[in-house]
């Protein structure tokens, strides 16, 4: 297992004491926060362990309900899913935010003539999943996770180009910008997407590359006298890395990083790795030894459709054996709950969008690269969220 000094390095200069969060779930939300250990209640039931890589099958079809049935008025297309509990919101209690980005493009310009030009950053009781506060954020908010260090969220907005970092504040809803340094943008393509936070690090996927000697991972040190993100590559999409199935090394050629998280302790394989998703290249990069020089592990993805390239837009690991998995479809507007009953702790699930038209979630086998289907049906899967259940 990759400890936590292997995986992470630096520091960041905006005043968070330097200590390390309990992981137990995963964003993608593959971020681990702490909120995750408040838990919410769910009906579940333990799962047989099975050695090694595979998991144990659960239920082709898992029970749920629908947690949020429609975006708030005047928003649409919710990404990311993240939770945080902060005083000053929803008394205390645990809230499950997303960010519906409202039609706008990629570079944070209208998506139609005269339209918005904000994103809706939403949060939701994660008991009842009433609305409990919106927040406007300029541009297209494509990444968006807790920090608990801190006890704010974090978004980045306009993946494709002008991108920028923001701080938000869930009781006062006051965002902060801060501007990259150095810029990710190379011949006007390029920004930043989903973000990964462990301890006092965050990490961003670099997207939109210009070319594949753009660096796919960046570690992020926020300067809040300045409103500076300094920005610092932790691999590009040209490095080299090992092939999972095969041993063999490859040289990486990523068009697409698009998610990134860490996996937990509970993963069956890459625990403590930081992974990022190459989302168009059906593709998923773990990295272990950040302090330095990472080392590298690719996992090609496949589906149930013979060529199909998986492009995989959302991941959570279970972290225990009793829990929910959320799931944003963004087709539908809503966002389901997912009763996670007879499967064990470390499986891995992913959703597929509807961009290859196979818009599924699944799990996945981390020595394989195989995608099993579930029988639920989404419209277009995007973020996911594992949180456990309360005991």
């Amino acid at each position: 297992m990759t400890t936590l000094d292997d995986a992470v390095a630096g520091s960041r200069d905006d005043g968070a004491p330097m200590r390390v969060s309990r992981t137990v779930c995963i964003r993608m939300a593959v971020t681990a926060t702490a909120a995750c250990a408040v838990g919410i209640p769910v009906l579940a039931a333990s799962a047989a362990a099975a050695p090694g890589h595979a998991m144990s099958a659960g239920p082709a079809t898992l029970p749920g309900t629908t947690f949020v049935a429609a975006p708030p008025p005047g928003a649409k297309g919710a990404d990311d899913i993240t939770p945080l509990a902060s005083e000053g919101v929803d008394r205390g209690r645990l809230v499950i935010w997303t960010a519906y980005q409202n039609g706008i493009n990629p570079d944070g310009t209208p998506g139609t003539p005269g339209g918005p030009t904000q994103s809706t950053v939403a949060g939701y009781d994660a008991k009842t999943g009433a609305l409990v506060k919106t927040i406007a954020v300029t541009g297209k908010a494509d990444g968006l996770t807790a920090d608990p260090e801190i006890g704010r969220l974090i978004a980045t907005v306009n993946e494709d180009s002008n991108s920028a970092l923001d701080l938000i504040s869930p009781a006062t809803g006051a965002v902060t910008s801060y501007q990259y340094s150095p810029s990710p943008a190379v011949s006007g393509n390029g920004g930043t997407d989903s973000i990964a936070v462990r301890g006092s690090h965050i990490f961003i996927v670099g997207s939109n590359p210009n070319d594949t000697t753009q660096p796919a991972e960046y570690e992020v040190r926020l300067d809040r006298s300045t409103h500076t993100a300094f920005l610092r590559s932790v691999f590009t999409d040209n490095s080299t890395a090992t092939d999972a199935v095969t041993g063999k090394p490859v040289a990486l050629g990523l068009t697409d990083p698009d998610t990134n998280g860490f996996m937990p302790e509970q993963s069956p394989r890459f625990a403590g790795q930081l992974v990022t998703i190459s989302q168009g290249d059906g593709q998923m990069i773990f990295a272990a030894r950040l302090r330095s020089a990472p080392r590298l592990t690719v996992l090609n993805l496949t589906d149930n459709v013979a060529g199909n390239v998986p492009p995989i837009d959302g991941m959570a690991v279970a972290t225990e054996e009793r829990g929910t998995l959320y799931v944003i479809d963004n087709k539908a507007g809503t966002i389901m709950a997912l009763d996670t009953r007879g499967w064990r702790a470390g499986t891995v699930f992913v959703g597929e969008p509807s961009d290859n038209h196979n818009p599924l979630v699944g799990t996945l086998n981390l020595s394989t690269g195989q995608i099993t289907p579930l029988g639920n049906t989404f419209g277009s899967p995007k973020g996911l969220l594992f949180l456990p259940s309360e005991e």
